[in-house]
C-alpha cells in the first residue's frame, strides 16, 4: 500500500513539473515570434496598396475642373419664371427707354427679334428666358426698371437720402443713356410697377441680402447698372409670386450669367474647398457679402489663385449699356 501511494506522489510530481517546463517553454516562444510578427505585419502594410496612409493629394485637372464646372454652373438656358407683362412698353411710354434709341444700339449687335421689339408696344406673358446670348439685353431691360420705378426703397435708400443730391452722377443714373432724359432725372420718378408695403418690405429684405462682385454694394444701394436690373428683377418676381427662396435662386443665375468668370471661380471653389457641388449651395449664402461683394469674391480668388486653380471664361460686361 505505502509502495503504491509513493508511486502516485512521483507521478504527481512528474506531471507538475512537465507541465512548468511546458509553459514555461511557450512562453519563450511566444516572446520570441510576437516582434517577428509584428515586423512582417508592417512590412506588408507598406507593399498593400490599399493599406497606404498619408498619400500625396493628387493635383486637379484644371481644364476638365473647369468644364464640369462650367456645365453645372452656366446651363444652356434658366426659365427666369416671371414675365415682362407690360413692363417695357409702361417704361417706354413714361420715358425710361427711348425706343428708338434702344433699338439702334442693338443694330450694332445683332439687332433684335421681332418677339423682343414687340415687348416695347404690346404685353407679353411669355416667360423670361436666359441665356448666353441675351444676357446682355435683360440687363438693360430691367437697369431702367430699377432706377424708374417709383418705390421708398428708393427713395428711403442711400441714393435718396444720403447720396440725394448727387443721384444723377451714380453708374445707374448718369450711365443710363437709353432714356428720353437723364437717368438722373428717371430716379424714382415712375409709378411702373406698383408695390403694396407688403411686397416692398420683401423687396427691401431681399434687395439688402443680394450682392454684386463689380463692387461692395448689396441691390438695396442699386448704384451701377447690375444693382439697378436685380433690383428691377425682384420687383417683378415679388409682385407675380414668387417666393423667396426661388428669387434667391433665379437672382443667383442672373448674376452667374452677367458675372460669369466670378461665378465659375465660386463654382471650383465650393467643389474643391467645401466639396459642395453647384446644384447643393445656398444661393442666398452665395449671393451674400462674403462671396458675392467685390471684397468677398477678392479673397476667393486669391486663395484660388495660390492654389493654381483659376479658370477662364468668356461673357458678362461692364457698367455701361
Amino acid at each position: 500500500m505505502k509502495v503504491k501511494n509513493l508511486i502516485k506522489r512521483i507521478k504527481t510530481k512528474r506531471s507538475y513539473f512537465v507541465g512548468l517546463v511546458t509553459g514555461f517553454l511557450l512562453a519563450v516562444l511566444v516572446l520570441k515570434l510576437i516582434p517577428l510578427f509584428v515586423v512582417k505585419a508592417e512590412i506588408l502594410s507598406y507593399s498593400l496598396p490599399f493599406r497606404q496612409k498619408n498619400l500625396p493629394t493628387p493635383t486637379p485637372d484644371i481644364t476638365k475642373l473647369q468644364e464640369e464646372i462650367t456645365k453645372s454652373v452656366f446651363p444652356e438656358k434658366v426659365n427666369l419664371g416671371v414675365s415682362f407683362k407690360n413692363v417695357v412698353a409702361k417704361m417706354v411710354q413714361f420715358g425710361a427707354i427711348d425706343k428708338d434709341k434702344f433699338i439702334k444700339l442693338y443694330e450694332g449687335r445683332g439687332g433684335l427679334t421681332e418677339t423682343e421689339k414687340r415687348l416695347f408696344d404690346n404685353p407679353s406673358d411669355e416667360p423670361i428666358i436666359i441665356n448666353q446670348e441675351n444676357a446682355n439685353l435683360l440687363l438693360n431691360l430691367l437697369w431702367p426698371l430699377g432706377i424708374a420705378n417709383k418705390t421708398n426703397i428708393l427713395s428711403e435708400g442711400p441714393m435718396g437720402t444720403q447720396y440725394k443730391k448727387d443721384v444723377g452722377n451714380f453708374a445707374s443714373t448718369g450711365g443710363w443713356t437709353l432714356g428720353r432724359e437723364e437717368g438722373g432725372k428717371l430716379f424714382n420718378r415712375f409709378p411702373i410697377i406698383d408695390l403694396s408695403p407688403e411686397e416692398e418690405a420683401v423687396v427691401r429684405e431681399i434687395s439688402q441680402n443680394i450682392y454684386r462682385p463689380c463692387c461692395g454694394n448689396s441691390t438695396y444701394f442699386p448704384d451701377c447698372n447690375h444693382g439697378a436690373a436685380m433690383l428691377g428683377f425682384i420687383e417683378l418676381a415679388v409682385t407675380q409670386g414668387m417666393q423667396k427662396d426661388e428669387i434667391y435662386k433665379k437672382a443667383l443665375v442672373l448674376n452667374t450669367y452677367w458675372f460669369p468668370q466670378t461665378y465659375a471661380e465660386l463654382g471650383i471653389y465650393f467643389k474643391q474647398k467645401k466639396n459642395i457641388p453647384w446644384d447643393k449651395i445656398d444661393p442666398e449664402l452665395v449671393l451674400g457679402i462674403d462671396y458675392s461683394s467685390s471684397q468677398g469674391y477678392r479673397v476667393i480668388n486669391k486663395e484660388l489663385q495660390t492654389e493654381g486653380l483659376l479658370p477662364k471664361v468668356e461673357g458678362g460686361g461692364g457698367c455701361g449699356v
